[in-house]
Order: structure tokens, then sequence, then C-alpha cells
């Protein structure tokens, strides 16, 4: 059979691509000059001028993004990568400058306005107290004062060693306790984002995320159903690029997200963009070129077995592969090349500086029909037109096409292959796939979501005095995505096992998702005493959700080449809504300080949310904290230890129901005589409120021997009461639908501990070492609706006292026998006790959990002659069992009987025999534990006398490789991968996969310019 010129055509994207990225340079040139000339103009317009240089302590190299602060105003500046700062405007004779940055030890200094020989030589800390951490309040907020666990992550210096690719990426492995839950290896999809463990029955886990300070839309499944099951794979985490991103901020919990209300129970990741600096223009260039492919696909995939003729015939991937390689000329997953071209430029004056980004992104995966085609663009503009006032705005505008290939329950290619049939091996027309042929689920469907996504916002800062600083924050995110499911009509592939899908079908989705952001904060400052002062802030923030959709579906085009829903023939249908979600919400923080070493905080907040129920007003959540710089005391003394702080916190926060869950509903029907009418829909409760996450969390940081080794270790103990759950309701009363109730109570409760080492640090050798740990346990107090022992969320599943939420629950065959036929007998299950039990009367007993007990990772990064640096990763999983969906389309509904103990029963493993023969496939649930060798890098920057070859002010180059092994027991494809959907039969609870696409593995080589 010849295959279809189609298969292997490729559109010529070379000479568009170098055109593309000629026009994106010269737009961004031009851009530069118009904003200098602005600038210039202002140049004149500000006195008092401070200028200096940052260097490192040890290796003596200058210090970028360094933030230097006039202490008391809104003047600042970042350090350029020449380690060279300056700041205009300044008042008066002599000012305080603050130097602060990630992962060093932040100095202050009195200097005299006009000085511009200042020099900060900043000593690298492990842990530093002095951070700036963004939060709810007014004016800067150092981790000394908070009394609860901020983990940052230094994002740009991270992209200088390991380019990453996306947020999931840039955040997996580097935040204690936060879970990145992988839906599919195809290129442009997404993951779960999780932190603390699982905290609600039926609503979603996802943390807030904020960028510069606006809500985002934060959903992490959209797109076509390309997996079945109502499972989408699309993060719209992932529309972030990496590149444009200066930090990220993960607050972990109620105890820590208090200010943030309803809504934060799950966490809050904060994500701050870069900026630009003072100065003449500099551009920076990178281009990036790779390949994407399955690391070891004949590992991954098992060997098949079916009865032939009386003989026992096998067939593995290879042999398929070479099968299919001899008729068609190419593999069944192929290495898939990745691109990506980026070009920013930043500079100003004193007065006005900006940052511009443009980044284009070409990833093809390892199928044909998956693709990812987006350019993300960005502009940060700050003014100061004086040291009392700051305007800062951020926009970015993302726009593209991601292309899914049909995988899991949808089939496709990893579908077929993964029930690779032995008896088919020799038939012309399957070449030994058991479903369709790879190059014919390529031609026939078609799935792919358009996104254009606008991000904007101003953020208005005043200090008319040294004590008062209020902020106001106006922003709005909107999506405007398009999802596609199509099958053309295809009359060869009828009386194939395409069938009636031939015929053709479309269903698409037309979606607005907008977010608003009305955010004032203030924040007065006094020294009540000469040891005590206060921090009173006060708040209010306005928060809006909107999400409209319209729909249109329908079946049988009457002729090929036809694909608009206006063709279709058969089985028409259209749907239209629009939901909102408000939240109005109020705060007022106390921080009581003492001589800069002890503070204490208390704080209340109270929120209204359009989704409770009319008797519920409003939620008030408050916190307290206590934070202990111990090593500042005059009576502490030590030789070891450079810095101690004690802290601990409490604090609560909530999750407001689903829209419609507190309101009584209707549904449309045609009434008697053909007219409108309605039926009752769901009984709604007018008492309904929101899920309550109260937490007491208890730590310390600490920076030992002369602050080579950074220490932070945090306990915590979070409880989510009143959690949200179905009730059923009598039918008697009209409704046929169940009632949703705050009845249920989980508790998360874990340690965390992140470790940082250098055990060496020179001008020609740094040896930098870290490791992240994190345990939880996860229990359901009580479920709280009388008479109900036990709630099944998912296949195999059930929620049930005093066991983690969504653990595994089946009968448990131990023991039983096979005679000669092949049939099972002397079946024996546990009994719960210990004991073995008849299976006709066992119960169903406890097999796991599907939440990760244990998580974290291991990091190292060795730097040689300050230009060669080596960085390594390893992330792993532990404590965690998943449903092999795999083994259970091939060795539990028997489709051929294609693992080996069904296919030859007489000889197989008793247990899978008499699991499948009698419907208790316990045998499914195993070991998903791992570990995996995630990021591995060498960067090497060049000499400036190859760099000024390149006509470069300075040029680096580095080769990344990602995911290129994983240690495990799991016999499934991935062990790092979930189903996604929040609303699907699979991906809810669901902790399993099935022939969905493994995680990815990469190379890519970077190139960084600098002019």
């Amino acid at each position: 059979m010849n295959v279809p010129p189609c298969v292997s055509c490729r559109r010529r994207r070379g000479v568009a691509d170098t055109r593309a990225v000629r026009r994106v340079f010269a737009r961004l040139a031009a851009l530069a000059i118009g904003l200098q000339l602005a600038a210039a103009g202002t140049l004149t317009a500000q006195q008092g001028l401070i200028a200096g240089s940052v260097t490192d302590r040890d290796t003596h190299q200058p210090i970028p993004g360094v933030q230097i602060t006039v202490q008391g105003t809104t003047l600042g500046s970042l350090s350029t990568n020449e380690g060279r700062f300056r700041i205009r405007g300044a008042e008066g004779t002599q000012v305080t400058l603050v130097a602060r940055r990630i992962g060093y030890a932040s100095q202050s200094k009195s200097v005299a306005v006009g000085d511009t020989t200042v020099a900060f030589i900043l000593a690298e800390r492990a842990t530093s107290l002095d951070e700036v951490v963004v939060t709810a309040t007014a004016g800067a907020s150092t981790k000394r004062e908070i009394g609860n666990a901020v983990t940052t992550i230094d994002a740009a210096k991270i992209q200088e060693i390991a380019p990453i690719q996306s947020f999931q990426e840039l955040l997996n492995g580097r935040v204690p306790s936060v879970d990145v839950i992988e839906g599919s290896g195809q290129v442009g999809t997404g993951a779960k984002i999780r932190v603390r463990g699982t905290s609600s029955f039926d609503l979603t886990q996802t943390p807030l995320m904020y960028v510069d300070g606006v809500r985002m839309d934060n959903d992490q499944a959209t797109g076509p159903v390309n997996q079945s099951f109502g499972s989408n794979s699309i993060s719209r985490w992932n529309d972030i690029d990496p590149e444009e991103i200066a930090r990220v901020e993960v607050i972990k919990g109620p105890s820590a997200a208090t200010l943030y209300g309803t809504e934060a129970s799950n966490g809050v990741i904060q994500i701050v963009t870069k900026q630009g600096t003072a100065g003449p223009p500099r551009y920076e260039f990178t281009l990036s070129q790779g390949s994407n492919f399955i690391m070891d696909p004949q590992g991954r995939w098992p060997t098949n077995y079916q009865m032939v003729g009386g003989n026992l015939e096998s067939l593995n991937f290879t042999q398929l592969n070479n099968a299919y390689k001899a008729k068609t000329g190419s593999d069944i997953f192929t290495n898939g090349q990745t691109q990506k071209y980026r070009a920013a430029v930043g500079g100003g004056s004193d007065v006005f500086q900006y940052y511009v980004s443009a980044t284009r992104e070409k990833d093809d995966g390892v199928e044909p029909s998956n693709s990812l085609d987006r350019t993300n663009t960005r502009a940060n503009l700050t003014i100061q037109p004086s040291d009392k006032v700051k305007i800062e705005t951020h926009m970015s505008y993302i726009t593209g096409r991601t292309n899914l290939a049909p995988e899991a329950g949808y089939g496709g290619r990893v579908w077929t292959t993964m029930l690779m049939d032995p008896a088919a091996v020799t038939d012309p027309a399957e070449y030994g796939f058991y479903s369709g042929l790879p190059w014919q689920y390529d031609q026939e469907y078609h799935m792919f979501q358009d996104v254009n996504r606008f991000t904007g916002s101003v953020q208005f800062m005043h200090q008319p005095t040294s004590w008062f600083t209020q902020r106001l924050t106006i922003g709005a995110d909107q999506v405007n995505s398009m999802d596609v499911e199509l099958a053309v009509r295809i009359d060869s592939l009828l009386n194939t096992t395409i069938g009636s899908d031939a015929l053709g079908y479309k269903a698409q989705s037309n979606n607005t998702d907008q977010f608003r952001t009305y955010d004032y904060a203030a924040t007065a400052k006094f020294d009540v005493l000469p040891d005590v002062n206060l921090a009173t802030s006060v708040g209010a923030q306005y928060y809006t959700k909107k999400y409209e959709f319209v729909a249109a579906s329908g079946s049988v085009f009457p002729a090929p080449g036809l694909t608009s829903i206006n063709a279709l023939t058969s089985g028409l249908s259209t749907a239209q809504d629009v939901t909102e979600n408000n939240t109005l919400g109020f705060y007022a923080q106390e921080v009581i300080g003492w001589k800069d070493r002890r503070y204490l905080t208390l704080a209340l907040r109270s929120d209204k949310n359009s989704a409770f129920g009319v008797n519920y007003k409003r939620a008030y959540y408050p916190k307290a904290s206590l934070s202990w710089v111990l090593s500042d005391e005059p009576f502490f003394s030590s030789s070891w230890i450079n810095s101690l702080r004690l802290r601990a916190a409490y604090g609560e926060t909530g999750q407001q129901p689903d829209q419609f869950a507190a309101l009584r509903t209707y549904a449309p029907i045609t009434g008697p005589n053909d007219q409108a009418a309605v039926s009752a829909l769901t009984l709604g409760n007018a008492n309904l409120g929101p899920e309550r996450g109260k937490e007491f969390e208890t730590g310390f940081e600490s920076s030992i021997l002369n602050d080579r080794v950074g220490i932070e270790f945090t306990y915590y103990n979070k409880n989510t009461v009143n959690a949200i759950l179905d009730e059923q309701v009598a039918p008697s009363i009209g409704f046929g639908s169940d009632k949703f109730v705050n009845a249920g109570h989980i508790k998360n409760s874990g340690e965390e501990l992140a470790l940082t080492v250098t055990p060496v640090r020179n001008e020609n050798f740094q040896w930098d070492a870290g490791v992240s740990f994190s345990h939880n346990t996860n229990k359901i107090v009580d479920l709280g609706i009388p008479g109900v022992s036990s709630i099944s969320p998912g296949s195999y599943q059930e929620d049930v006292d005093g066991y983690p939420v969504g653990a595994w629950f089946l009968k448990k065959i131990v023991s039983a026998k096979v005679d000669g036929t092949g049939t099972a007998y002397d079946i024996m299950c546990a009994d719960g006790k210990g004991g073995q039990v008849d299976c006709a009367s066992a119960p169903s007993v406890y097999q796991g959990t599907s939440i990760p007990t244990k998580e974290g990772a291991f990091m190292s990064t060795v730097t040689l002659w300050k230009r060669l640096r080596l960085y390594g990763t390893v992330d792993y999983q532990l404590g965690v069992s998943k449903l092999d969906g795999n083994l259970r389309i091939r060795c539990y509904f028997e489709l051929g009987g294609l693992c080996k103990d069904l296919a030859d029963p007489v000889n197989g493993n008793p247990i899978i025999v008499a699991g499948a023969q009698e419907g208790i496939p316990s045998y499914l649930i195993g070991d998903a534990g791992f570990f995996r060798l995630g990021e591995i890098s060498a960067t090497y920057t060049l000499s400036d006398a190859l760099a000024s070859r390149l006509r470069a002010h300075a040029a680096s180059i580095t080769l990344a490789g990602r995911n290129l092994h994983t240690w495990t027991s799991y016999k499934g494809l991935d062990p790092t991968a979930q189903f996604l959907s929040e609303s699907g039969s699979r991906g809810a609870s669901d902790a399993w996969e099935q022939t969905v696409t493994p995680t990815l593995s990469s190379f890519l080589l970077t190139l960084n310019l600098t002019f």
C-alpha cells in the first residue's frame, strides 16, 4: 500500500521563518530608537544623580539585576549586565541606598547625593532575610518580617544556565511541596500544578496565578477533547514565555495567603516579569534549535502476545516499527524539531525605562499532527517623574496555534501501537496495528486550539512621605480561544477501522475568558517608640471573571473537501452560555516590629463572592504570625551560624463554590401544546459558603558556615473544613440531582526542606548544590454527610474517612490456581484484616494513595574559569500508586488477550488470569514512584574577543538535555503522566494514564547574544 503524499509533506518554513525573525529584529530596533529618543528628552528633567557599581565579593565579577533603591522613596534602579547602576532625582544632601538580589546578602550605604562612585560589594548568601518579596500590601516587605515560608525562584538566572521551554518546567522540582503532574508528552500540552496535597473533593486544586499584580486565567485543562473522556490537555500557565520572567514567588497555603482571600486556599504563584534599566538601548537575541523525541520506545511499549494457529506469537515495538518503516519509509514516532527565536531591548533614562521583547516558538512533536506555533510579545514601561511617584505599565500579547494528535480513548498512534496485534502483522492492511494505521489517523483527525491572549496593567505607586505608601493596580487578562475537533470525509477509509468517522464531523467552540483586577493598597509606617515600629496596611480588591462560549457541532459531510459546520448534514447542535464570578474583598493588617528582629503580624480579610448562597453574607479570614531573627539578638553568639530566623504563622483562606452550585436552576423544555416550559434541574443551597482552609505552619531559615550552607525547614498542618460535597436528595421533592453542601473535612500535614550548599567558591572554580524534599500526609477526617461512609470520585477510587482523598479501594486477589483449560479457581481475596476470604464476600481494601507522599529534587552547578557552567537536576516522586491504563486495556478487557498471561492463561500469572476472569483488576495498581534525570546543560560564555567577532558585547552558547532517563518500577508508558481535566470522567480524581504520549526527551542548542 502506498502512503498518501500528504503523510510526509511538511510546510517549508525556513525562508518564512528567517524573514519573520528579521522583521521582528528590525521592529524592535526601531522601537528602541523611538523609546530612547523619548527617554532622552527627559534626561535633564531630574537632578540629584547617584551612580556606581555592584560586584561579587568572592569572584569580583559584576552582578546584574541587583535592585538598588533610595530608602523612603519610590526611586530605584536595576544594575546592568556590567553591574552598573544610576539613579536621578534624589533630594537633599545625603540618602540611604539599599542593594538587594536573590542569593546575596543585602547591603545599605549612606551616600552623598551626587556621588557617582558608589561601590556595592555583595556576598553570596544561601539564605537572605532581607530579600524583598511580593505581598498583597503596599510598599516593600522583606522575608525577615513575614512569619511564613515564601519560596523564590530566580528565573533569569536559571535561564542563563538551563534554557527553559515552559513555565511548568521552570517550576518543576524547584519548590518543595509543589507537584507538577504532566498530562501528555505532546508539544503544547500542560500540567496540573498542585501545592501541599489535595485539599478538596469537588473543587479545583489549582493555585492562583498573578503576573505583575494582575490575577490571571489559571485554567490548566483547555482545548479540544483530544484524549476523549472529557479530558483536555492545554494549560494556560504555559502561555507565558519563561524568558520574560525575572522571578517567581510561591505562597503555599492559607497561613501565607490570607490577604488574597477567597480562592487562595490552594496557594498563590506570583510571576514578576523583567524591567528595563536606565542607560542606552541594550539588545538581546536568543536563537535555539533542538529536537524532541521519545526516549527508549522499545523499552516503554510492552510485547504483545496472541495465539495464532495454536502457537503463541509475539510482537514488540521494534518489529512493528520495522514493518511499518518497510512499507512507508518512516518510523511510527519521529524526532520533532524545536525552534525558538527571541529578541529583546531594554534601556531608558532615569525618568523613563522600557523593556520590550518578542519570541517566536515553533515546535514539532513526535507525530506529524502535533505541533506548536506561537508568538509572545511584551512591553513593560516605567515612569518615575519624581521621588514620590512611580508608574508601571505591563502589556503582553500571545497568539498561536496548538495542533494536537488524538490519544488515549480517542485512538491515535499511541493507542494503536500499544495494542499491536501479532495476528495481524502479515495483514497488508494492518501491518500489525490494532486499529487505524498511523497515517490514517493523521489524515482523518485534526484537533487544534487557536489562542489570542492580551494582558495589560497599570500600577500607580505613590509615596508622598517617607512613612506612607499607596498603590493602585488596574489590570485585565483576556483569552480568546477557538477549540476545534474535526474529522474530514475520506471515503477510502470507510471500510477501515476508522469506520463511520470517515464520513466526517466537526465540533467547534469559541471561548472568551475575561479576568479583571482592581486593587488598592496603602501602608503607613510609624516609629511609636525608639525600638518599636508599626506598619498599618489596608486594602480593597475587586476581581471579576467572565466565561463565555458559543459552540456548534454535527456530523457527516456530504462530500470530501468540506470543513465548515454549515456543510454538516446530521446531528446538528448549538450551545451558548455566559458565566460570571465576582469577588469584593477588604483587609486590614498590622505589623509590629521590635528592633528590626522581632515581628508580630495580625490581619483580617473579608470577602463577598457572587457564588455564595444568598444566606451566606460574607467570609472572614484571620491571620497571625511571628518572626524572630534570633541571630540578630545581642546574646546570640556562634562562629558557624551566620543567620537564624524562627517563624510561625496561622491563617485562613477560602475556595468559593462553582458559579451555580448554590442556585436553584431549571432546564428549558417543550411543554403541553408545544408551549415553552421549564423543568426542575438543581435544588440549590441558599446556605452554601466557601470551603475554608485553615493552616498552621512553623519553621526556620538559617545560613551557616560562612554563608556556604542555607537551610529552610517548614512544618505545616492544613485543614480544609466545610469541604463541598454532593448530597443526594429525595426524588419526591421534584429535583432529580444532588445538592451541594458544606460538609467534609480534609487534613494535609507535612514537612518541607530546602538545602543549598556552596562547598567551593573562588575566582576559577565554584560548586553550588541544592536539595529539596517534602513529605505530605493526606487524610479525610470526616465526610460529614450522615449515613454516607464513602464516595467514589473515579474508577476504583473511594473517599473514605481516615484515608487519603481519591485512594485506591477494590477487592484484592491474593491467591488463585489455573486449570488445564486456562480457567482460574480457588480464588481468594484479602479480607482487610491480614487474612483471606472468598472473593465473592470480600470487601474492597485500601491499595495505596494517588497523591505522592514524598517528592523533591537534587541540583548541582559547577562553574569553571568563570566561563563554563555545568548544571544538572534529578527530580523524584515517591509513595504514590497509579492505575496502569495500558495494562488495563491489554490484560483486563482482554482485547485479543494481548498480554502473555491472558494469551496463554495455562502458563500465566494466576492472579492476573483470575482478576480478568472475575472482574477484579487489583493487579493494575502499582507503585508509580520515580527518579528522573530532569535537566543537564553545559553553558560556555565566550571571551570578549570571540564575542566581538560576532559584533556582540557578550555571548554564550548552551547545550541542554531534558528528561533523559527515568528510574521507576512502573510498567506503564510514563509514571509522571495523568489526565488533566477537572470535570471529565478521566482526570478529576483518576490518577492514571492510558495511551497518552510519554513525556518527551529533548536536546536544545541555544545561542545568546547581547549588543
